[in-house]
């Protein structure tokens, strides 16, 4: 019997792009900015670096620079065309990494409408994928490397709508990957985007994060 190794499926914003992976247009990593971010190819990306910790493939990658949850934001939503994106020629993921929100923060976005479209996302997703593993990132800040700005306030900030993430995913019996339970920070470009050493760490932080049952089919 033939054992194949698990689908893999990515939604989110700009931390989780890479040229040639996500929507034409909408990546913030690419190879010709390696030198500069130090992620030189989608191997260095922490959601690939999941995938393949967790001896899986990549499906599809619906990550949208500037992405919000809520439609409000800028570049904001997650259509149902785009959700549907998560599959190719009719094959479903087995498993769905979902890493966003941090632009509902930034960008000011009310608490209970982050907290009504992020519950109706996983919502969509079960439906559209009943058989697929919703993982869900509670969200975390980057520290700039060299820097004393610990961004605190900001940082305070996402603890509503880490609570949010939290109600959503228990509401809708989707996986909580509750990487701002570390108390954790990433080395980052610009406190948000990772850079490759901070994608290595977000990376061990999400498996490491990871429920109890695993990522393995």
């Amino acid at each position: 019997m033939t054992v194949h190794p698990p689908k893999f499926s990515v939604l989110g914003d700009s931390i989780s792009t890479f040229q040639g992976y996500c929507p034409v247009g909408a990546e913030h990593y690419a190879p010709d900015t390696g030198a500069a971010t130090g992620v030189y190819t989608v191997e260095d990306t922490w959601w690939m670096q999941v995938i393949r910790a967790q001896g899986g493939v990549c499906l599809s990658n619906q990550s949208i620079s500037g992405n919000t949850i809520s439609p409000a934001g800028t570049m904001g939503g997650f259509s149902q065309k785009r959700l549907r994106g998560l599959s190719v020629e009719g094959e479903g993921p087995d498993h769905i990494l979902l890493y966003a929100g941090l632009n509902d923060a930034n960008f000011g976005i009310p608490l209970d409408v982050f907290a009504r479209e992020y519950q109706a996302l996983l919502e969509n997703l079960l439906a559209l994928y009943p058989r697929a593993q919703v993982h869900c990132g509670t969200l975390l800040l980057g520290a700039i490397a060299g820097t004393t700005n610990s961004m605190a306030c900001f940082v305070q900030r996402l603890v509503p709508y880490n609570e949010a993430i939290r109600a959503a995913v228990q509401a809708t019996g989707c996986h909580l990957v509750d990487l701002a339970a570390t108390g954790s920070r990433y080395t980052a470009l610009d406190a948000f985007h990772p850079t490759g050493e901070g994608m290595r760490q977000l990376a061990q932080l999400w498996l490491g994060a990871m429920d109890g049952e695993g990522a393995k089919k």
